[in-house]
Order: C-alpha cells, then structure tokens, then sequence
C-alpha cells in the first residue's frame, strides 16, 4: 500500500509539473520586416505612394477614393503580422451617414481578407445633431464621432481654418499569418457627391507604417 500511495502520489506531481509547463507563456520573438516615416526617399515596396508635406511633416496622400498597396517577401519564419501605422482623416467625413455624405468608408487588407471596414466621422456631436461612426468597431455599428483619436490637427482643405479639422489614429492590428509573402492595402470608398471637389471636403493620408513579424516560442 505504501508502494502504490508513492506511485500515485509521484504521478500526480509529475501531471501537476506537465500542467504548469504547459501553462508559462510563451516567448515572443519579434522583427520589423518594413518601416517608413514616408519622406520622398523612403517609398520603396509601395504602389500608389504620392507623398508631400502636411503640417510640418511627410505623410502619403492625400487620398479621396484611393490608397496605396505594399508588398513583401522573404519574410522570416512567424506566426502573427503586427501593423502599426499613423491615419490622418482631414476634414469633413460624415462617417455612417448615408445619402449624398456617406458613408465615407475605410479598408485595410491584408493577402485580400479585409481586417479593417470602417467608417469615420470629424462631425460635432450634440443633442439634435450627430453623426456616428464605426471605429473602432466595424461598419455598421456605430461609436460617437472621433472615438479613439489619438490627437487633432488642422485640416487640410475645407478645414484649413479649423486646429481640429483632422483627425489622427494611431492604430495597431496583430493577425494571425504565416506566409514568407504578404500584400497589404490600405484605402477608401468616401462619398461626397455634393461638391465638385470631393478630395477638398474629405481626404485621409498616413504619416508612418511599420510592419513586425511575431514569431511564438
């Protein structure tokens, strides 16, 4: 009996032993495979990149039913892809309105799956007034206007005048991914149809991109 108790006694620290190995976290090895601050020497890998200079820094844009694509390869071995990047929204996006205003929609994919479908607003929210956005939940739910903006700065076009009239995002997406290769695009379905100047009352730009690879050990 006393035999058999050990036995028992051994199998079950060696299960408890399994369990807590199990259980530790585990190591994440990170590399940056891409980063931009996109001043007009640093575009390489990018289709649709038109830089200038807005605010004092460069960003690329300004787009208005646009956007860029990026492609990469001979990436190292990894499990998820990380990506962060810098949004500027300039002026007046009317986020799920829809009609002659919107909605004024946003995508990011990556190798064709859309992770982001997403509407924004620069609109004052009151009472008898407000038009909502998604972000950062996916059309059509909806948020109040500018949820999850980072900082304000001028607008660019139809709010040159205003020190709000652009919204900035800093955003990071983590999506699960495995592939040596990966194309990513980011751009916009806006909809303006009451101006002859749609890319004057609404744009979007971006003023950094980095790309990580995260590999789980």
């Amino acid at each position: 009996m006393p035999m058999l108790l050990n036995v028992i006694k051994a199998t079950f620290f060696l299960s408890v032993l399994i369990l807590l190995a199990q259980c530790q976290p585990k190591e994440e090895l990170t590399e940056v495979v891409y980063t931009s601050q996109f001043d007009q020497s640093d575009l390489a890998d990018i289709d649709g990149a038109v830089p200038f200079d807005f605010n004092g820094d460069w960003v690329v844009g300004p787009y208005n039913r646009g956007g860029f694509r990026i492609d990469l390869s001979d990436m190292p071995k990894h499990d998820f892809l990380e990506v962060s990047f810098t949004l500027l929204l300039h002026d007046s996006w009317d986020g799920n309105a829809s009609g002659d205003d919107g909605p004024d929609r946003w995508y990011m994919e990556l190798d064709d799956a859309r992770i982001m479908d997403v509407t924004f607003s620069n609109s004052p929210c009151v009472s008898t007034y407000c038009l909502f956005q998604s972000y950062p939940k996916r059309f059509p739910d909806f948020s109040n206007p500018r949820t999850g903006a980072s900082y304000y700065l001028p607008g660019l076009c139809h709010r040159a005048d205003q020190s709000d009239g652009t919204s900035v995002y800093q955003i990071t997406k983590t999506i699960a991914h495995t592939s040596k290769t990966a194309f990513l695009q980011f751009y916009d379905r806006l909809v303006q149809t009451n101006t002859d100047y749609p890319a004057c009352d609404e744009s979007w730009s971006m003023s950094s991109l980095e790309i990580r690879t995260v590999r789980l050990e």
